[in-house]
């Protein structure tokens, strides 16, 4: 074993240290899908209570992966790296274990809607990093940084500040790279999704949940939903901004209509307190968080298909929705 440490040591910091980064990029990509998998987690062990903080702590880890995984790359303070990894590895492998177990977490949201992984893939590719880990662990004492101390430490740490930034940005924003299933491009004509717990994948079905409720096919020309999955959680000055949109755009080829997770007493009372002129569809919560990760998301459909997205820190105006349509 002696032998072969040194080699064993390369392999698993390289293997190690770019699954981190990677894994860690990806989640800071959709910080808030990555928090909604958190609330899950959160429910089945029995602590709501935390829901409350899983953005930050979502957050937190985006950020800490990525930075975890760049100083197992570079080797700075390797021995407090390993020992921050071990301690990751037996917590999220005892998470994945009883998840796959359980059934009742179908996707780990490791690597977001890029990479989904059913419970028990979750499992074996824990245990896997697991016997990585392990290696490095046992040879943490006989690594030193490799382009000096101060370099690595540079490193590691000006990617720390990058990654926070980048996770900031996809909070106020929408993610950079979209691996929805709603995402621009997506013909809801032909495919709308459905979550098959069972075998855990995106499954194609041949109808749109805003159809009925909506009385009108928003299939038919250009149709702008205005999604809310929760009003009361909903930024007001995004509601209010939805409602001026709304008359900006009468007298266009665009119709608006409007979704919410929010039960009938609370869409009524919002309706009423900000003179919401557009159908405000009952729809399944899940879903609507699934959509589009703004709170309220603003999406433009051409005959069905998805042509754009805006958060509400973006929100277009007539001119934008217009010219999109046009591209």
């Amino acid at each position: 074993m002696k032998k072969y440490l040194p080699f064993l040591l390369w392999f698993f910091r390289l293997g190690v240290g770019l699954l981190f980064i990677f894994s860690g990029l990806i989640k800071a990509n959709d910080t808030i899908g990555f928090a909604y998998k958190l609330e899950e987690y959160f429910e089945l062990f029995g602590m709501p209570f935390l829901k409350t903080l899983a953005w930050s702590i979502s957050a937190f880890i985006c950020v800490f992966e990525i930075a975890l995984g760049a100083a197992i790359l570079v080797g700075y303070k390797f021995v407090e790296s390993t020992w921050s990894l071990l301690a990751m590895i037996i917590f999220f492998t005892i998470l994945t274990g009883y998840s796959a177990i359980t059934g009742k977490v179908t996707d780990c949201g490791c690597f977001g809607d890029a990479i989904p992984l059913t419970p028990w893939q979750s499992f074996y590719k824990d245990l896997i990093l697991f016997v990585g880990i392990i290696i490095l662990f046992i040879g943490r004492k006989t690594v030193t940084p490799w382009i000096g101390n101060k370099l690595s430490g540079g490193i590691t740490w000006g990617l720390s500040i990058l990654s926070s930034v980048f996770v900031a940005y996809t909070v106020m924003h929408l993610p950079v790279m979209d691996f929805r299933p709603y995402k621009p491009g997506t013909d809801l004509k032909k495919c709308t999704t459905e979550y098959i717990e069972s075998e855990g994948k995106i499954k194609c079905k041949d109808y749109f949940p805003f159809k009925i409720e909506c009385g009108e096919d928003e299939f038919a020309g250009n149709t702008l939903m205005i999604i809310s999955y929760d009003l009361e959680k909903a930024d007001e000055e995004g509601i209010k901004n939805s409602v001026t949109l709304f008359h900006s755009l009468a007298g266009t080829p665009v119709k608006v209509i409007g979704g919410t997770g929010s039960g009938g007493d609370i869409r009524d009372s919002y309706k009423l307190k900000y003179s919401i002129p557009y159908c405000l569809s009952p729809q399944d919560m899940t879903m609507l968080k699934t959509m589009i990760r703004s709170n309220p998301g603003f999406i433009l459909l051409k005959e069905g298909r998805v042509k754009k997205m805006w958060h509400y820190n973006d929100i277009p105006d007539k001119a934008a929705v217009l010219q999109s349509l046009s591209s």
